[in-house]
């Protein structure tokens, strides 16, 4: 199975490749700066800037690793059932509270686009992919165990 990521995600984590870019380009420069301090033994300034470059290397190749994930675009209509890319709300049956779950891949997680975000492969999201609007769920992990029913389905943008 692909990853998927929504496509309006994907010029946002392109954006965010070349801000990141940007930072270790110049974080390379600091690196060169404070070698020419001397000793790098004892260079505090230098080795900031490596476990910053290292930092920077590490989310860039998690970064692109997204790009090859599969792009969903919902459209512009009210999806008929929660799928990937929904903001889904469900309110309790008893206490009326509502809940909101923004349905999303791990692009989105990493990089916040969305608050109440629940990755695909969360147990909530399995719970509610495939229903519609008025259906029941009940909820029943650990000590939480509540019955909702399905109020709204929107596709995130």
């Amino acid at each position: 199975m692909r990853i998927p990521i929504l496509k309006s995600t994907y010029k946002i984590l392109n954006d965010k490749i070349t801000e990141v870019e940007k930072e270790i380009n110049k974080t390379s420069k600091d690196i060169g700066t404070a070698a020419g301090h001397g000793d790098l033994k004892e260079n505090a300034e230098y080795h900031a800037a490596r476990e910053k470059q290292s930092m920077l290397l590490e989310r860039i190749h998690r970064l692109r690793s997204y790009l090859n994930c599969e792009k969903i675009d919902l459209g512009d209509g009210l999806p008929e059932k929660v799928t990937f890319g929904c903001s889904v709300t469900v309110v309790d049956t008893t206490t009326k509270e509502s809940h909101t779950y923004n349905l999303i891949g791990p692009a989105e997680f990493e990089l916040e686009l969305f608050p109440d975000m629940v990755t695909v492969g969360a147990p909530v999201t399995r719970l509610l992919v495939t229903k519609k609007i008025g259906d029941i769920v009940n909820f029943k992990f650990g000590s939480i165990d509540w019955t909702g029913k399905i109020t709204e389905i929107r596709a995130l943008k």
